[in-house]
């Protein structure tokens, strides 16, 4: 009788843990929606950023040359932001140059996360390129990008499909560390652009 009783119990509870084990996600199931998330074009400044640590393995001295957004075909990022940012540093010491990407996807021949390749000969400063502190760079593109559209409303509305290009560099055509907006692919594609102050904010000059 006893048994009996065990029997009738028992069954109850072995329902419930069967119904609880089956309505509850699996950990492949979970990880499989992480996966599934779209990845989100980050700001001028993550890429440096993301760059930067890695390659102060390579030089303790590292300066920075230039930082530019790189275009991926299937996916079109909002203006200040991209999938994948370019870092060229450079070693005064070493008297070498390196070019570090970071991708939040991997996709167009770009690895996901940070790609630190080897380096090579640097030929040293130049009037249109000239290494800079990162300490220099303390506005972030999304920021810079409303300055500039701000100081460039009547080419921004009579190209309103242009791609924005950014570019940050150091050279003879301004006495201070610039993120240079481009509306088009490359400053030889395009026929409009302009300097923004990278440490203030400060709208400086039109390119052309």
């Amino acid at each position: 009788m006893k048994l009996q009783n065990i029997g009738i119990f028992a069954a109850p509870a072995l329902a419930i843990l069967f119904a609880i084990s089956c309505s509850s996600p699996t950990p492949t199931k979970e990880a499989e929606k992480k996966s599934e998330v779209a990845p989100e074009p980050v700001t001028g400044l993550t890429g440096l950023y993301r760059c930067y640590g890695p390659s102060r393995i390579w030089a303790q001295d590292i300066q920075v040359l230039r930082v530019q957004n790189l275009a991926i075909k299937s996916r079109v990022a909002p203006p200040g932001k991209a999938y994948a940012w370019q870092v060229t540093f450079v070693s005064p010491s070493k008297n070498r140059i390196k070019h570090c990407t970071y991708s939040v996807v991997k996709e167009d021949g770009l690895f996901e996360g940070v790609y630190n390749p080897n380096d090579e000969a640097y030929s040293g400063p130049s009037k249109l390129a000239q290494p800079f502190i990162i300490q220099a760079v303390k506005k972030d593109t999304d920021e810079i990008y409303k300055v500039a559209l701000e100081n460039s409303k009547d080419y921004a509305s009579k190209n309103p499909d242009a791609p924005i290009t950014m570019l940050l560099e150091l050279t003879d055509r301004n006495a201070e560390v610039a993120w240079r907006v481009i509306w088009g692919t490359s400053v030889g594609s395009s026929a409009y652009s302009v300097f923004v102050d990278a440490t203030n904010g400060r709208y400086l000059k039109k390119a052309f």
